[in-house]
Parts: structure tokens; C-alpha cells; sequence
């Protein structure tokens, strides 16, 4: 059975990156420390209301879950540029001591309109996009 865009439970629609068009962003630790500590992470999918994040383990920092971070900003998507010292909630982890990566789910706490409108049209443009790939139509992230 085919999953449809109806049946996903989700309150707003994401992208999902795969390797090819994989997104960089940077996720910080606000401490009382100037600069926070900063970790590069891959943005696995992304919607309105937060973003799935892959960081690698040996450059990962200690977090829990409820804690709040950072998105100090995402790279290489002008799009995206607005979206910076956003803070995030930490929903889940997924940390297996045997893999080389650490997952982490994120909400974003707060968002300016402009900010929304920004996610809002880049994710609206990046499924349009894919529908159009799937009628056979060359597509480039």
C-alpha cells in the first residue's frame, strides 16, 4: 500500500534531504560561555515546525532531551538565510553507542513571521519541485 501526503499525521508538511541534497547547519549550546559551543550537523527533513538533525558522534556535546539549542544558522541554502540564533527544543535522541552518527529531533521555539514565511515557501517550493520529478521532469536541489 502507498503511503499518501493524507495519511502522514504530522501538523506541517517536510522535505526530506537525502545524501544528494543533503543541508548543513550548525546547532549551538547556549552557555554563559562566549562563543557557545558549536556543532556541524546534517539536516536530515525539515518543516515549519522543526528540523531532523544528524551529527557526527565524536563532534557531538552532551544534551538531553527538553533542553534548548540553537540554530545559529543553515548553509548553503540562500533560501534559508533568515533562519539563524533560532532556539530549538531537543524533542528526541537517538544515540546507539555503536553508530557513528547521533540523531536529534527539534522544534523550533520561536519564529518571526518572516522566518515562517521563509520555511513556509521553501518547503512548499521544494515539494513542488518533486512532484514534478516524479512526472519525469529533471529536478536539481
Amino acid at each position: 500500500m502507498e503511503k499518501t501526503i493524507q495519511d502522514e499525521k504530522r501538523r506541517y508538511t517536510r522535505i526530506i534531504f537525502n545524501e544528494r541534497n543533503r543541508v548543513q547547519a550548525i546547532i549551538a549550546l547556549p552557555n554563559q560561555q562566549v562563543p557557545a559551543r558549536q556543532m556541524p550537523a546534517s539536516v536530515l527533513n525539515m518543516s515549519e515546525g522543526g528540523l531532523q538533525a544528524s551529527i557526527e558522534r565524536k563532534k557531538f556535546q552532551e544534551m538531553q532531551q527538553g533542553d534548548t539549542v540553537l540554530l545559529s544558522h543553515i548553509a548553503g541554502v540562500q533560501d534559508l538565510e533568515s533562519l539563524s540564533d533560532i532556539p530549538m527544543r531537543l524533542i528526541w535522541i537517538m544515540d546507539n553507542e555503536y553508530l557513528e552518527h547521533v540523531l536529534l529531533g527539534m522544534s523550533f521555539s520561536t519564529l518571526s513571521e518572516g522566518q515562517r514565511e521563509a520555511l513556509h515557501s521553501f518547503v512548499t517550493n521544494r515539494l513542488a519541485l518533486a512532484l514534478e520529478g516524479e512526472k519525469g521532469e529533471a529536478i536539481s536541489f
